[in-house]
Formats: C-alpha cells, sequence, structure tokens
C-alpha cells in the first residue's frame, strides 16, 4: 500500500514552488481542485483546512504535464 501522505495545499505549494511559478496555482485553487475532485483528500473540519493525497496531487501534475506535451506543435 502507498504511503498516504496528506498536506494542505499550502503545504504543497511550499513543498513544489514550480507550479506556483510555472502553472499560477495557488493554495486556493488547490482546495478547489479538491472540492471539484480533481485531487483526493478531504475537509478537515477541527483545523478548518483541505488536506490533499500527495500522491494525487503528483499524479494531476503529471496529467496536466502530459497535456501540455500532447499540444506542441513540431514543424
Amino acid at each position: 500500500m502507498k504511503d498516504l501522505n496528506y498536506l494542505s495545499p499550502s503545504e504543497l505549494i511550499e513543498k513544489y514552488p514550480e507550479v506556483a511559478t510555472k502553472f499560477n496555482w495557488s493554495a486556493r485553487e488547490l482546495g478547489l481542485f479538491l472540492k471539484c475532485k480533481l485531487l483526493d483528500g478531504y475537509y478537515d473540519r477541527r483545523k478548518r483546512s483541505a488536506l490533499i493525497k500527495e500522491h494525487s496531487f503528483l499524479e494531476l501534475v503529471h496529467f496536466v504535464n502530459s497535456v501540455i506535451d500532447s499540444q506542441k506543435i513540431n514543424f
């Protein structure tokens, strides 16, 4: 079984700052991605914060990279 490492959206941005610079994703947008079911995780009512599985975040980044690569035009 894979290690279930949950991080808050702001922790994900701190750990992977490239997504903020290259994709212009913010912690708020990551919370929206979770709400729209693009990411796995849950909302912790006690902490009042979203907690996202790091593995699902990495899969989303990989998917976005593959979509960007498929849109390249080669002459």
